[in-house]
């Protein structure tokens, strides 16, 4: 596994955890996240960005609720200042033999996440 900091070490281990509250924790209370997958866990926002711990949360939620097991094989890390970029390999229940491929582009204020974009890409 490639080498990372520890503000990727612990973004990597919340998801893992399957913890909503873990997971928002590491956001900032004005901190965003677009995927496209806020169509399909969230689709009463009408919108693919969230704003906000409560909006992040309930995605959180709604998304981890869906695994009983969820790993991420990191791939590469590239990290300058307060932005990294960490491509990696969903492996969970949902994924059986074909594990995800996704690239996470974050931006950190400290040791918290203000921005992220998730781009998820068809094997």
């Amino acid at each position: 596994m490639p080498t990372s900091s520890a503000r990727v070490e612990a973004w990597k281990s919340a998801w893992e955890s399957r913890d909503p509250a873990r997971v928002v924790a590491l956001y900032t209370r004005d901190a965003t996240h677009q995927s496209a997958l806020i169509a399909k866990i969230y689709p009463q926002l009408g919108r693919l960005s969230l704003q906000g711990h409560h909006e992040i949360g309930v995605y959180a939620r709604r998304g981890l609720e869906r695994y009983t097991e969820l790993m991420f094989e990191i791939l590469s890390v590239t990290e300058s200042g307060d932005r990294a970029a960490i491509e990696y390999r969903r492996h969970s229940n949902l994924d059986a033999a074909n594990p995800a491929h996704v690239l996470e582009l974050i931006e950190w204020r400290d040791a918290l996440i203000s921005s992220v974009r998730v781009f998820h890409f068809d094997a």
